[in-house]
């Protein structure tokens, strides 16, 4: 026969998790979607064809020494690892709002003597009123997910965790572009000091012969003074570029987590600016959505600050508390291995604020209103990823068509160079003529230098603006570290 005890207790077996279930499915607040993006069609500048571009792109300039460069950088660079430890501290909080949709088990252990007063047992002995006790207990609350409370907060934590990692994607590749960019500052600054040095010798060669030709009463002291001018106008900028490439130098030590005295090589054994190659591919912008890590930043926030306003609102409504407690209490300790000193407790509580002068939908605007700034932010980001990307198309073409002008200014002005040079020599033209010509050349080699030194650059801010290679790169660095 069913007693009435067992009869109540059927219900409640199924109906607590039952309405727990249906109450938490409730969650409260806007669910997120990923907003819809205006980007479409190809880009503008573009002359390669729409496949994706190379991951790791500064493989392709064919330079060993860039190569380990960059390898050092994702290994020790400061503001990766910043990136990684803040990964790490996103990780530690999610497991911890997740823990929260889970009961909370504690023990507990004691041993006391104690009196009761007379006036609580009146009529009995001291010896009587006093004695022992000694309680162990295991005790747990569990608190409802009720209207989604904990599942909101959950989605909160684990859009953080997803904007950590893309953030350290992000700072990958800010670091390997700047170590490419300062790479090719350097060589192209040793191109520039080598030309400087090479143009002195011709310089010199000038006003010795000059100097011979006022020595045999055939000169003038104004052509004397024209070569000596030339030549102290070139040396002065030898320090400049000296100084440029130890900046230089410095400049990626920090970037690889380096000594500078480490990287002396740089400085003392110049090498050509590394080879550029077409760009084979750089995709759609629409691609930009998947390869940014910057726009995945700002999405995944976007994604917890809606979370957030789920949360927020959960604050409204009661929430429901299951608490338990099993123990065993004996006046002696073997006494708690007898059947009779067992006890249990179980119950549940509500707790609803009810006056809070506003508390809670100030925070619930709060966050409708960070929500939207995120939103502004997220479309701020794409677009700002558009414009990066075209400018850095534009700046790359640009300089490319320079470099090849200036390369054949170069070698027009090198002609010349050698014509009135021999012309001079056969009498048939004034020294000012080979001032002119010797100036013009130093001038194109010098500007071929750096418009070759630009295009170089201006590609590294081309696969910068198309993401870079962190999505093959960052998880592995971030789960090595």
């Amino acid at each position: 026969m069913t007693s009435k005890r067992e009869v109540f207790q059927k219900p409640a077996r199924w109906l607590a998790p039952l309405l727990a279930a249906v109450l938490s499915a409730c969650a409260l607040g806007p669910d997120y979607k990923t907003p819809q993006s205006r980007l479409a069609g190809d880009f503008e500048n573009t002359t390669g064809d729409q496949q994706e571009p190379q991951r790791e792109f500064w493989r392709r300039f064919d330079d060993p020494i860039l190569n380990g460069l960059v390898d050092d950088a994702i290994k020790a660079n400061h503001d990766i690892r910043i990136a990684v430890a803040n990964l790490q501290q996103a990780r530690a909080a999610q497991l911890g709002v997740d823990a929260q949709a889970y009961p909370r088990v504690g023990t507990n252990a004691s041993a006391s003597r104690q009196i009761i007063p007379q006036t609580s047992a009146p009529g009995f002995s001291r010896e009587e009123r006093t004695g022992n006790v000694f309680d162990t207990s295991i005790d747990a609350n569990w608190e409802l997910n009720l209207f989604g409370r904990y599942t909101r907060a959950s989605e909160s934590a684990a859009a953080s965790v997803s904007a950590a990692e893309a953030g350290v994607a992000a700072a990958q590749v800010s670091v390997t572009a700047e170590v490419a960019r300062n790479y090719f500052q350097l060589r192209g600054q040793q191109l520039r000091l080598q030309i400087a040095h090479e143009s002195l010798q011709n310089q010199q060669a000038n006003l010795d012969l000059v100097q011979a030709r006022l020595d045999a009463g055939r000169g003038t002291e104004l052509d004397t003074t024209r070569a000596q001018s030339q030549v102290e106008n070139t040396r002065a900028v030898v320090p400049v570029l000296e100084a440029g490439i130890e900046l230089s130098r410095y400049r990626l030590a920090v970037l690889t987590g380096r000594a500078p005295t480490e990287l002396a090589a740089l400085s003392e054994e110049p090498q050509p600016l590394p080879g550029l190659k077409p760009v084979n591919g750089i995709g759609s912008p629409s691609t930009l959505l998947r390869r940014r890590p910057d726009i995945r930043v700002a999405e995944r926030q976007l994604a917890a600050a809606t979370a957030d306003i789920g949360a927020s609102k959960a604050d409204l409504f009661p929430s429901v508390s299951i608490t338990g407690l099993l123990g065993l209490n004996a006046l002696h300790p073997g006494g708690l291995n007898s059947g009779q000193a067992y006890y249990y407790n179980l119950g549940g509580s509500i707790a609803w604020t009810l006056l809070d002068f506003g508390r809670i939908r100030s925070r619930i605007r709060q966050n409708e209103a960070r929500t939207d700034a995120a939103l502004a932010q997220y479309e701020k980001t794409v677009l700002t990823a558009l414009e990066e990307t075209e400018g850095a198309l534009i700046s790359f073409n640009r300089n490319q068509r320079r470099a090849e002008s200036l390369f054949k200014a170069a070698h027009a002005s090198e002609q010349a160079a050698k014509l009135a040079r021999t012309r001079f020599e056969a009498g048939v033209t004034d020294f000012l003529t080979v001032l002119e010509a010797e100036r013009q050349l130093l001038a194109d080699r010098e500007g071929l230098a750096q418009a070759q030194t630009d295009a170089g650059t201006s590609l590294v801010a081309v696969y910068k603006a198309l993401g870079g290679s962190w999505y093959e790169s960052a998880t592995t660095t971030a789960s090595s570290n």
